[in-house]
């Protein structure tokens, strides 16, 4: 690509930092072509980076270079310092991984390395796309920017769990096994899934064409409050009696277009030859089928809800017109995802309630329209960081 599409991809990319609570500072570069690459430079907030700040660099200088150079996979670099990435990286070499999202990137541990040089970096993400920098941060890469971006989220997500989660009585560390089994699962996989450039046509009318637009609406709004992340997460609505229409699985939702969302049938499951769904299907037809006032179901990873799914723990809303609406948010238990034990495990939790926690995953949340879901998902995201008193600043 030309400088003028890195810019591109860069500027977008960064619209991931919002800085709506805790700010991240870094730098962040994408590979141009075969002899350039273009950086952020310096240690700046990132969502407050402009075009004005990028520059063009020799791919043969420097540590960057050199990481651009040997690993022909990665097209994007992102250095992020925040607080909490920087305390959990002075505590140990290794992070016990407790969430399920960082297992799919790095496995069992998140390696903390002893410093920025080209063969500390490369030797910490051999088999991993992210790890930590000692006192200093994370380190993000990924075949294009939003990846990346994703990456480091992803990472300060775990990161701001280990320290809040202390509040909770600390995380509950993924089984070795099971983690590194996601890890492998996510490369041989998941991110292999609908990389076709078109799916096979499928016919609609005028009315679900619009509510496959406004899933698509509101998954960018899911990204845009930080209740998600590239592609983690997912969002259904219940088309008529016997289908749903569901996010694709491993697509940023960005990119997701009217033909990519998925109709499934809520009994059988059958979606014919469309886009793979979400993995988490079954769990989404089988609340459908339970409760026949489900019309809409958002499942998210956002950060504060993670430290508690993260620590195996719900919480009380403590009264007012929210507890009223969906009651407290109950943990259920452990099960893969994806699975018919994980379906009926969040049946179970939901019967008095409208959302509850999934350990090591996130949150679910059901509701009357997408809208209002969002809506309840998002205040119970602020009710959960309150609780933990999480700090507005940096």
């Amino acid at each position: 690509m030309d400088r003028d599409q890195a810019t591109t991809m860069l500027t977008n990319a960064l619209k991931g930092f919002h800085g709506k609570f805790k700010r991240m500072y870094g730098q962040f570069c994408v590979r141009a072509d075969d002899k350039t690459f273009l950086s952020t430079g310096g240690n700046k907030i990132l969502s407050e980076i402009t075009e004005d700040s990028y520059e063009l660099c020799d791919i043969n200088s420097g540590d960057l270079g050199e990481i651009f150079k040997r690993r022909s996979d990665i097209n994007a670099i992102l250095f992020g310092c925040s607080t909490d990435t920087v305390a959990v990286s002075e505590k140990a070499d290794a992070v016990p991984v407790a969430l399920e999202d960082l297992a799919r990137l790095t496995g069992s541990e998140l390696k903390v390395i002893p410093d920025a040089s080209a063969a500390s970096i490369l030797a910490g993400l051999r088999d991993s796309s992210v790890c930590l920098i000692k006192g200093t941060g994370v380190i993000a890469v990924g075949t294009n920017c939003r990846k990346a971006v994703a990456g480091a989220q992803i990472v300060e997500k775990a990161c701001e769990a280990e320290i809040h989660g202390e509040m909770l009585g600390g995380t509950e560390p993924l089984e070795k096994a099971l983690a590194e089994k996601y890890r492998k699962d996510f490369v041989s996989d998941y991110i292999n899934r609908n990389e076709e450039a078109h799916p096979e046509y499928v016919v609609y009318d005028e009315a679900e064409f619009a509510v496959r637009g406004s899933i698509i609406d509101h998954g960018k709004e899911l990204v845009r409050r930080d209740l998600s992340y590239g592609s983690w997460g997912n969002l259904s609505v219940r088309n008529n009696e016997d289908e749903i229409l569901i996010t694709p699985s491993s697509m940023d939702y960005f990119d997701i277009r009217i033909e990519d969302i998925v109709k499934v049938n809520i009994n059988t499951l059958d979606y014919g030859n469309q886009r793979i769904p979400s993995t988490e299907v079954r769990m989404h037809a089988a609340v459908y089928r339970a409760f026949p006032d489900c019309k809409a179901i958002i499942q998210t990873r956002s950060n504060a809800i993670s430290v508690f799914a993260a620590c195996k723990a719900g919480f009380a809303l403590g009264g007012g017109e929210l507890q009223e609406l969906i009651g407290d948010v109950k943990v259920t238990g452990y099960a893969p995802p994806g699975t018919e034990e994980l379906a009926a495990e969040v049946v179970s939790t939901l019967k008095d309630t409208h959302a509850c926690i999934i350990p090591h995953h996130g949150a679910v949340f059901y509701g009357p329209s997408l809208e209002v879901v969002l809506a309840i998902a998002e205040a119970v995201e602020m009710k959960a960081r309150n609780l933990l008193s999480f700090d507005s600043g940096l």
